[in-house]
């Protein structure tokens, strides 16, 4: 019980410590809000819509090969009666193997690491990046000492509107 009190006031002293360093320091902290900033350049647009094009055209291809396993499937279902063992081994391990194959594709491309991620990042990573240097240049010009993306996700609980520094990365990008 000893250790654990004292671990606990090891872990105060040490937060007391940080936060007061902080305090007399008296960083300038901005923010923006990335995603109001991207969606006003048109080569986002452009970039989602060319995202868009290449998943709907993997899907229609995915659901080309679902669509014809599931002819497959339906011709067994009618002529099952009429195989023998062997054929109708043979037409199940082809089923099936049009199944593996059809899920591998789709693992392929819309999987965690498929290729729908390396898409996503090629087009909007440049995007990205234009406007973390804009910001960069934003915060050194007016004296911001840290600045953050105040994203939907985010856990800020209040954010000082004087320290949102969206619309000037939007004016050093030339959207408005």
């Amino acid at each position: 019980i000893h250790t654990k009190n004292m671990n606990t006031m090891k872990k105060i002293g040490i937060i007391l410590l940080v936060f007061g360093i902080s305090v007399a320091s008296a960083q300038k902290i901005g923010y923006i809000e990335m995603e109001r900033i991207v969606e006003k350049m048109p080569e986002y647009e452009t970039a989602i819509d060319a995202i868009d094009a290449q998943a709907k055209a993997w899907e229609a291809e995915l659901n080309k090969k679902f669509e014809d396993i599931e002819s497959m499937y339906q011709e067994y279902v009618a002529s099952e009666s009429s195989f023998n063992a062997d054929m109708r081994q043979q037409k199940q391990n082809a089923i099936i193997e049009a199944e593996k194959k059809a899920n591998a594709y789709k693992e392929e491309k819309f999987g965690q690491e498929g290729e729908i991620t390396e898409v996503q990042e090629s087009k909007l990573k440049p995007i990205y990046d234009k406007v973390l240097l804009s910001a960069e240049k934003v915060a050194i010009e007016n004296g911001f000492d840290h600045v953050f993306d105040k994203s939907a996700d985010s856990q800020w609980i209040y954010t000082n509107p004087e320290m949102d520094i969206t619309e000037k990365v939007i004016i050093d990008l030339n959207l408005e």
